[in-house]
């Protein structure tokens, strides 16, 4: 089965960068790339068969996902492009891509009044509902942010003494052998650094004024967490030898941990579970902040 990585497409600078983004993640994955442009259907007779010659909106759909595959195909020659396109409602369409997909990588637009990013009426639903993982992009985040191949990137961090690196959020005491399958990948892939992070922030009984001990007993509690999360990460260092890999449990909230540590990073890769919920689509606290705080492309990986 031909490996995919898929890009949704809507004409914004943000659809632009996330299919920059993901051309070169399909060339280093060695899959081919599909970029798919979902038009909102106005009716149910846009779902219909009509004459080409009546069908404007289609034409201008698949002229705008045409000019971007030209672009790519220009910049990536050896890279395998197709092109879909279709009425519908998006967020479904988007979901039913990712189950033959890789990986699905969208757009996420710019800062709202409030300082957070305005992720949209598709990106959460999609982020809530698809099979694989997804990959939110900034436009900011595009071609100019990231080198296209390991040269430009050594280069990059002899001039300015950084490595981009890879930040992945974990949750101790649930099962998540997706989260760190596709973290260890990525950073083999990219040469990078990977470095592995678990915020905690204790409950108000751990508080100075009700117990005076509590900064010794913050920080057991803490190297108790720091030794399972080596535990956790052990085997996988075992699989991956070649990954450098920093590991460290933090006393801090960690969503704002996380968006803060993945501030220089190439990646933030955060996890989400399996699971419905009674009030619709649900993604978990930490990302959901990640989505609307991170200006870093963010990965949410589903697992058991």
């Amino acid at each position: 089965m031909t490996r995919v990585v898929t890009a949704g497409i809507d004409g914004t600078p943000e659809s632009a960068a996330a299919a920059h983004w993901a051309a070169r993640e399909a060339m280093t994955r060695h899959c081919s790339l599909q970029l798919a442009h979902i038009r909102v259907a106005e009716s149910a007779l846009d779902r219909m068969v009509v004459p080409e010659e009546d069908d404007a909106p289609r034409r201008q759909a698949e002229q705008l996902v045409g000019d971007v595959a030209a672009v790519l195909a220009e910049r990536f020659p050896s890279l395998v492009v197709t092109t879909e396109v279709a009425a519908g409602e998006p967020t479904w369409a988007l979901t039913e891509l990712s189950k033959t997909s890789d990986l699905l990588v969208i757009g996420s637009r710019g800062l709202s009044t409030l300082g957070g990013f305005l992720v949209g009426s598709v990106a959460l639903p999609t982020v809530a509902h698809t099979q694989c993982p997804v990959v939110l992009v900034r436009a900011e985040s595009g071609p100019r942010d990231r080198t296209d191949d390991a040269a430009d990137r050594e280069g990059r961090e002899g001039r300015e003494g950084i490595s981009p690196g890879i930040v992945l959020g974990v949750e101790l005491g649930h099962p998540c052998e997706e989260l760190f399958a596709f973290a260890f990948e990525a950073a083999q892939r990219g040469s990078m650094t990977l470095n592995i992070r678990h915020g905690w922030e204790p409950p108000p009984v751990y508080g100075s004024r009700p117990m005076p001990l509590a900064p010794m007993a913050l920080e057991d509690l803490l190297d108790e967490r720091a030794d399972a999360l080596a535990k956790m990460v052990r085997p996988w260092c075992e699989k991956y030898p070649g990954v450098d890999v920093d590991v460290r449990a933090v006393l801090e909230h960690p969503a704002p941990m996380l968006v803060k540590a993945a501030e220089n990073a190439s990646l933030l890769v955060v996890g989400r579970r399996h699971r419905a919920h009674r009030l619709g689509p649900h993604v978990g606290p930490v990302p959901h902040a990640a989505m609307h705080h991170s200006r870093t492309p963010v990965a949410i990986v589903p697992h058991s």
